[in-house]
């Protein structure tokens, strides 16, 4: 999923198994040497899909998103340094940060 200030109080853009080559160009284009990639994402086994990509483009749909492990997303971003990938620390809903056990936060630099 995609989030940022440009997507403020819409949901997020799920990104399809085909665009994540376009995707890493286009991080390869905006992304400074030494600059850093934050992204979250659903947690496999905990929610979103867990199909195959082919079943993606069987179906033709994204279902209720895609989730990822931790492998396949050092894997997606493997020509970036790991900086921090784990799960969401659950938070209360009154609390001053945001948490849902239920993500995966990643923390990427481009060297």
């Amino acid at each position: 999923m995609i989030d940022g200030p440009g997507r403020a109080g819409r949901p997020p853009f799920l990104l399809p198994p085909h665009r994540r080559v376009s995707y890493l160009a286009l991080l390869d284009r905006v992304l400074a040497p030494g600059g850093h990639l934050g992204l979250t994402c659903f947690a496999a086994g905990r929610m979103g899909s867990e199909q195959p990509d082919e079943d993606f483009y069987r179906d033709g749909r994204l279902h209720e998103g895609l989730a990822y492990t931790p492998e396949e997303l050092r894997r997606i971003f493997s020509g970036y340094t790991e900086v921090e990938l784990r799960p969401m620390k659950e938070q209360p809903r009154d609390a001053p940060l945001f948490g849902q056990a239920f993500l995966l936060s990643a923390l990427f630099r481009r060297p």
